[in-house]
């Protein structure tokens, strides 16, 4: 398989963070990357501070990375404009607390109730009242 740009062709420093964090990249990628570091005679582990600093803004992208998810909410022109978009995300996708969307998990709640309560009225106003 060839990447782009090829893995022999990548700077020292992005072959040390590939082999360094084999879960953010292909398997034949971190295997080529690995040869490729044998091939200069570089250690995989070279430089423990940089793979440690590496390995710190890592974790640093992935914790702002879940901040924003976190925050990320319906807004009321997605209502307006992309209604069947936002309608299927609300009624297909039940993982998104897990998956981090604590606001847009929130809100689809609120807003799922509130339609359950519409429809409840709606349908004792239809059947007793009238």
């Amino acid at each position: 398989m060839e990447f782009k740009p090829p893995i022999s062709a990548r700077e020292t420093d992005d072959l040390i963070r590939i082999a360094n964090f084999p879960d953010n990249w292909n398997p034949l990628a971190v295997e080529q990357a690995k040869k490729e570091l044998l091939i200069r005679n570089v250690p995989i582990d070279y430089e423990n501070k940089k793979v440690a600093v590496l390995n710190r803004y890592d974790q640093k992208r992935k914790e702002i990375a879940a901040k924003r998810r976190a925050r990320e909410a319906f807004e009321w022109h997605d209502f307006m404009f992309d209604f069947h978009h936002v309608l299927l995300e609300m009624l297909c996708d039940w993982d998104m607390k897990k998956n981090g969307y604590i606001t847009k998990h929130r809100q689809r709640k609120y807003t799922l109730s509130i339609i359950s309560l519409l429809i409840l009225i709606i349908y004792v106003y239809w059947n007793f009242i009238k």
